[in-house]
């Protein structure tokens, strides 16, 4: 029994550390309408905000596509700027749950026309 357990300790030691869960979108357009197929975000709609205040984008995320990713920590939002490269956006967001119709809704602040592809990584411990 003291060997099975210092076998079991010595796997505890070796065994990689648990990692937060992550969901990640595809590449998606900041447009009405607009859809990617990796966690199934939709873009439900893009409003202008009075006084040239940027924009609000709302994004529908189907709740069965995170049912096994927990309770989301952390939401990152990155652009692909026009020469590919990822860089990650200091927005101003808020997190919604409609149950009613099985979604959570992320809206997210950006500035004026912004028009550069959106990536939303979902992270969860």
């Amino acid at each position: 029994m003291k060997k099975l357990l210092s076998a079991l300790s010595l796997l505890s030691l070796l065994a990689p550390p648990l990692l937060a869960a992550e969901l990640q979108t595809e590449w998606i357009a900041p447009t009405a309408g607009a859809t990617e197929s990796a966690v199934g975000a939709r873009i439900k709609s893009v409003e202008e905000l009075p006084d040239g205040g940027g924009q609000r984008i709302t994004i529908e995320i189907p709740r069965e596509s995170m049912a096994e990713s927990g309770d989301i920590q952390e939401i990152v939002v990155t652009a692909q700027q026009p020469d590919k490269t990822e860089t990650p956006l200091s927005i101003r967001h808020e997190w919604v749950a409609d149950y009613e119709r099985d979604y959570y809704g992320l809206v997210l602040y950006l500035g004026k026309n912004e028009q550069l592809p959106l990536r939303i990584y979902l992270k969860s411990e």
